[in-house]
């Protein structure tokens, strides 16, 4: 069965949200080759190779990965008690600004089994909810940044989660085009969900630029941002519309 792991928030490397995510996209694989340590086995009767891991901050699922069903013991690593390493793969981070409603499964310990159903509906409302670019967290003032480009196996820009944020408070999260509403026709699971769409695109910024979330930021439903950007340079917003009045 798969497995919820509730993460410590007081030891080196899981300081804050932002910390844990960095920990699992960069350090996890490249200082301990994809193994999870523990300092605990995971049961082998309860589970197997291939089932999900699901990795929780402060009731945020930050991350999840399949697990290999491989372990490792290094008695003497680091001196620490973490010992027992656990082989991952299909590592995710999950960027998800719901929070798992816990109370009503008794979860006493760092390690939750998933062995109800219902359980397993409530991570996936909240993995449900993902959102489709990832951010990094925390501003040092109040102006919003975005453009950083920076070199990863590709290149990748900067997006941060306040200018999300404002804009969200501003417009509402309906659809600038269409005006549909996630959580009118969905219910809970589509509280808050709603892509942003940048006016000006990142892929055109070189370097890094002051952006206002109000001017420079537009919820959009998936399919109308789909089809803003489904020509290059994209339609602008009123263009597309005009195609549906």
């Amino acid at each position: 069965m798969n497995l919820l792991f509730r993460l410590s928030q007081d030891i080196e490397g899981f300081e804050n949200i932002k910390s844990t995510k960095d920990f699992f996209s960069n350090i996890l694989p490249e200082r301990d080759k994809n193994y999870f340590f523990n300092t605990k086995k995971f049961s082998k009767d309860k589970i197997g190779k291939d089932e999900i891991i699901y990795f929780a901050y402060d009731g945020y699922i930050v991350a999840k990965a399949n697990y290999l069903g491989k372990i490792k013991t290094i008695p003497n690593r680091f001196n620490s008690k973490y010992i027992h390493g656990h082989k991952l793969n299909n590592i995710e981070i999950i960027n998800s600004e719901l929070r798992l409603n816990l109370s009503e499964f008794k979860i006493l310990f760092s390690m939750k089994y998933v062995d109800s159903s219902q359980l397993q509906d409530e991570i996936n409302r909240v993995i449900s909810q993902k959102l489709v670019e990832i951010y990094p967290d925390g501003i040092e003032n109040d102006d919003l940044f975005e453009g950083a480009k920076k070199q990863i196996k590709v290149n990748a820009y900067e997006r941060n989660p306040q200018a999300r944020k404002k804009c969200i408070e501003y417009y509402g999260t309906k659809c600038s085009v269409c005006n549909f509403d996630f959580e009118k026709i969905f219910g809970e699971i589509g509280k808050g969900f709603i892509h942003v769409h940048h006016v000006k695109p990142l892929s055109e910024v070189n370097e890094e630029y002051k952006i206002n979330p109000i001017q420079d930021l537009r919820p959009v439903c998936p399919n109308c941002h789909a089809m803003i950007h489904s020509k290059k340079p994209a339609y602008k917003i009123k263009d597309i519309k005009k195609l549906i009045e």
